[in-house]
């Protein structure tokens, strides 16, 4: 059972809404006023704002931008209910992180009724992952080329070394073609697609600890990506959310390096995760590129202050500089690592960690520093779901 707040001065949209939510099975509260909303929303963490973007008391922007500002109701499900179609305030509350924007047709209940059975089946498996599960990082970019599994690696080994006696998990997602195994020099026959292909019933927690691997000198254990592309196509989509949650549940901390996959399949994944890590480079395309992802997240429900953003300067000193990047993406770049030189590629080629193999080295100590704000994040993400 979910509980539902309404803010709608019409009191037949909100006797209606009462109708439809306690039909559903769901809890409702209701104002005619903004500010009234506001103030209950922040003593009583609803599960569902609805509200009328036309309210006149405060603007319905300036209402979503507070909710998502303040922890106790940064993650609360907001749905605009609007009697006309204004496109302005559509866009504008949906930057602003507004999860859906609906008019009042004759199909209104149905398309609530549907959206808030939504709703219900994604709280429901926050709560199981929040309770029984693991933290959760999601490591991803717009563009091949940025480092991005190399990064994966070596702060999930950062991270895993910040506490002692913690078990730390590392998936790998890309496809077609997973590189952790090489970057690690992992040697191991079961990978992504063997584990979800070898059996109808999903390994369990314990049987899915035994199947990975924890490739020498890295402090976690792997469960590699597809060896070849051929047989990534023999991948059931439909598996790897059974086998993430049994990874978590076996595991302190997973961290899932999904590449430059967005899709069907990585959505539902990010907007599960803790913390989620977007690596850029410093070409002007892929920090364009960087932008219209980041934009699409947000329209999804990604709340910024679980977003860490890692400037990746993979393959040299030339670009754009960590102003020019915040000022084209709209959001604070949180680290940089500079140019190892041949440094990072011969950590990998070596299968170590950076920062054992150059432990002064600049880079390894931003991506040690890296990994403690990231580690933080995922805890705070965690902590304002409870």
């Amino acid at each position: 059972m979910l509980s539902v707040l309404v803010i709608d001065s019409d009191v037949r949209t909100r006797n209606f809404l009462g109708a439809l939510l306690a039909k559903l099975g769901h809890e409702m509260e209701s104002t005619a006023l903004a500010k009234e909303g506001y103030i209950s929303s922040l003593r009583n963490r609803p599960n569902i704002l609805i509200f009328d973007p036309h309210v006149q008391d405060m603007p319905s922007v300036e209402l979503i931008q507070k909710l998502r500002a303040d922890k106790r109701t940064a993650q609360v499900y907001c749905i605009a209910l609007a009697a006309r179609q204004d496109d302005a305030l559509r866009s504008q509350l949906l930057a602003a992180g507004c999860n859906e924007y609906l008019l009042k047709t004759a199909d209104t209940a149905q398309n609530l009724g549907n959206l808030i059975n939504q709703v219900a089946g994604m709280s429901e498996e926050r709560t199981q992952a929040k309770n029984q599960g693991g933290l959760l990082s999601v490591f991803l970019s717009a563009k091949g080329g940025t480092g991005t599994s190399s990064l994966c690696a070596n702060l999930s080994q950062s991270i895993a070394n910040q506490q002692t006696g913690m078990r730390m998990a590392v998936m790998d997602l890309v496809l077609p073609i997973g590189s952790i195994a090489a970057i690690t020099g992992s040697q191991t026959k079961h990978n992504i697609v063997s584990v979800a292909s070898e059996s109808t019933q999903t390994p369990s927690a314990s049987e899915i600890s035994n199947l990975m691997v924890r490739p020498e000198n890295w402090n976690f254990h792997l469960l590699a990506g597809s060896p070849d592309p051929e047989l990534a196509n023999n991948l059931d989509p439909r598996k790897i959310p059974e086998l993430i949650r049994s990874v978590r549940l076996a595991f302190d901390y997973t961290a899932i390096d999904l590449g430059r996959s967005l899709s069907r399949i990585s959505l539902p994944i990010i907007q599960e995760a803790d913390a989620v890590v977007v690596v850029v480079s410093a070409d002007l395309n892929t920090v364009e590129m960087t932008k219209t992802i980041l934009d699409y997240l947000q329209l999804k429900g990604l709340q910024v202050q679980r977003t860490y953003i890692i400037m990746n300067r993979a393959v040299g000193l030339e670009g754009l500089s960590k102003s020019d990047v915040e000022r084209i993406i709209g959001l604070q770049v949180q680290a940089t690592i500079p140019y190892m030189g041949g440094n990072f590629t011969l950590a990998n080629n070596q299968h170590l960690p950076v920062l054992k193999k150059f432990p002064n080295d600049t880079a390894a100590l931003m991506v040690d520093q890296a990994a403690r704000q990231i580690l933080e994040i995922a805890r705070q993400s965690r902590a304002m779901q409870t």
